[in-house]
């Protein structure tokens, strides 16, 4: 199970496990929370437990969401099995701050 908690305006925190089973409810339940504010997002992503493909691949989903909003986007504490597999996609520049 994953969840997303908002922390305070443009702060969320994910925890549990980022996996097929769980990725397109939490997509659906980011989006209802950021709604229409357009200010700087920035993830936890500290209290993920296992983050697989889909989970990356949902990740990547949030960062294409930012960029048609105009709104920038980064990660927090992003584990290191997290940037791994991202590394072996080519996608990690996606995962770092700016």
């Amino acid at each position: 199970m994953a969840q997303v908690e908002q922390i305070e305006s443009g702060l969320y925190k994910i925890s549990g496990n980022l996996d097929f089973s769980t990725v397109s409810a939490l997509l659906a339940q980011v989006q209802s929370l950021v709604g229409a504010d357009n200010s700087e997002m920035k993830v936890d992503l500290s209290a993920l437990d296992r983050c697989n493909s889909a989970g990356l691949a949902f990740l990547l989903e949030l960062v294409a969401d930012a960029r048609r909003q105009h709104r920038k986007i980064s990660f927090l504490s992003v584990p290191e099995q997290l940037m791994d597999l991202a590394r072996m996609s080519n996608v990690e520049h996606f995962l770092l701050e700016e």
